[in-house]
Parts: structure tokens; C-alpha cells; sequence
């Protein structure tokens, strides 16, 4: 029952050591077990976190599809019904904006189903992630706002800073859904625990990007034959950017292997 971040056992107060892996919050919808599932993350090396990411997101993308499809399906076919409309400043401030709402409810849910999943063989129903994800929303928002602030400064500050803290942050979002930190003190774990491997995340989020990308470039092909055609058919465009939503949550799949992979390797 004990959390990654807990110095002391909850139960009798010895001094804990890193003999596994963490847990998420125990809820009263699931009864945890111990199983070996999660083991065949390996310790981090760089691109052999990249074999365990693909087989997690290909052998759940229903359960994926499921979590994703819930809070996209509304938003996409809202934009898609605004194609060929005057793209006003509020309109563009507003899509970006849902958009970012979109990432902060899919992250939490998806990460405590695919835990829940690794942990303990079962899928958890769409409903019981999102009601245990809502729980982690507020501190998640403040995570990846402060991730984004410090990155944009980064950016700002001649680029190569930017690129080195987006990478320090890549452990953000599983860290502030799994672990019992504040905000802050989840930035730093992640800064400080990507050090060293930061390269190697670079090189496998190239590699996954590329992956997703020839997967996905059908999809956005169509769709912009379609635009340029002047066919505005909003159910086409609708499903190709569900589709599209799908395939990027492959990047929350890694970050959450990559965590699992790095504390492994601290083991």
C-alpha cells in the first residue's frame, strides 16, 4: 500500500527500500495485487524502452481508444464543424484551450489504467479511471503548467535550454499522477532523476515520434487531400483527427515507461 515517494511503512514505520516498483493510490474499486507483469520494463538504456512502449500501446489501444475517444469525440467534431468559418483570435484562443483541457482529463485516466492494467492483469472500466484521474487533475495542471512555463523560458533563452528542460520534464506527468509530491517538489524529482538519460530519451522520443508519425501520415494525408479539394465533409475530418488523438497519447504511454524503466534502473 505503500507509495513510491514513502521514506517509512505505513504500517509498522521501518525504513523502506527500493525492492519494487510503485503503486498507484489504492481506491476502493480495486483491490491491488502483487504481479510480475510490470517486470518486463527493462532498466533504461535509451531505445530499449521502445519495444515495452509499442506493445503497451498496440495491445491496449482499445482501452486507449476508449479513454481518448470520451473527452475528444465532442471537442473534434466541434472544430471539425468550424472548418471553413472565419478563424477569429477567440475561436483559435478557444480551440487551443480545449485542447489543453483534453490533455490534462486523458493523461491522469490513462496512466492509472495502464498501471492498473500492468499491475494487476485487469482493465479498469473507462468510468472508474476517469473518476480516480479527476482526483489527480488540479495538481497535474500545476505540474505541467510550471513544466511549460520553465520550458518556454527555455526557449526563449536561445532554444538549447529549452530542449534540455523539456526532456528533465518528460517524467511529469506519471510522477504527479502516481507519486505524493507537491508540485514543485515533482518537478525537481523529474529533473533530477532524468539526469543522465536525458539523451537517450531524446533518441527514443525521436524514434517514437517517427513511428507514430509514418503510422498516422494516411490519416492526416486524407485530410488535407480533402482540405485542399475544398471537401469540408465534417465527419471525415472529425474521425481523422480522433484518429490522430489516439496516436498521440503514444507519448504519454512513453513517458510512463520511461519512469517504470528509469526507476528500474535506480533499483
Amino acid at each position: 500500500m505503500n507509495l513510491v515517494a514513502d521514506e517509512m511503512c505505513t504500517a509498522c514505520g521501518v525504513e523502506l527500500r527500493s525492492h519494487g516498483l510503485p503503486q498507484p493510490e489504492p481506491t476502493p474499486e480495486t483491490n491491488y495485487r502483487n504481479t510480475t507483469t510490470i517486470t518486463s520494463i527493462p532498466p533504461f538504456h535509451g531505445l530499449d524502452v521502445l519495444g515495452p512502449a509499442l506493445g503497451l500501446f498496440f495491445k491496449n489501444l482499445w482501452l486507449i481508444t476508449k479513454i481518448v475517444i470520451v473527452v475528444v469525440a465532442p471537442f473534434e467534431i466541434f472544430k471539425a464543424l468550424s472548418i471553413g468559418q472565419d478563424p477569429g483570435w477567440s475561436l483559435a484562443i478557444g480551440m487551443i484551450a480545449l485542447a489543453l483541457v483534453c490533455k490534462a482529463l486523458i493523461a491522469p485516466a490513462l496512466i492509472y489504467a495502464l498501471m492498473n492494467l500492468l499491475q494487476t492483469g485487469t482493465a479498469p472500466g473507462v468510468n472508474e479511471a476517469y473518476r480516480w484521474g479527476l482526483s489527480k487533475l488540479v495538481k497535474l495542471s500545476l505540474c505541467a503548467l510550471m513544466a511549460w512555463a520553465l520550458q518556454l523560458l527555455g526557449y526563449a533563452m536561445l532554444i538549447i535550454p529549452g530542449i534540455i528542460l523539456t526532456l528533465a520534464f518528460t517524467l511529469v506527468y506519471p510522477m504527479a499522477v502516481l507519486e505524493q509530491h507537491s508540485p514543485w517538489e515533482t518537478i525537481k524529482r523529474s529533473y533530477d532523476l532524468t539526469k543522465g538519460h536525458r539523451l537517450n530519451i531524446l533518441f527514443a522520443g525521436i524514434v517514437m515520434g517517427l513511428l507514430v508519425g509514418l503510422i498516422s501520415m494516411p490519416v492526416v494525408g486524407v485530410s488535407a487531400v480533402l482540405l485542399a479539394l475544398g471537401i469540408t465533409f465534417w465527419p471525415l475530418h472529425a474521425a481523422a483527427a480522433i484518429i490522430s488523438d489516439i496516436l498521440e497519447e503514444s507519448t504519454t504511454v512513453l513517458s510512463l515507461v520511461i519512469y517504470l524503466s528509469i526507476l528500474r534502473t535506480l533499483e
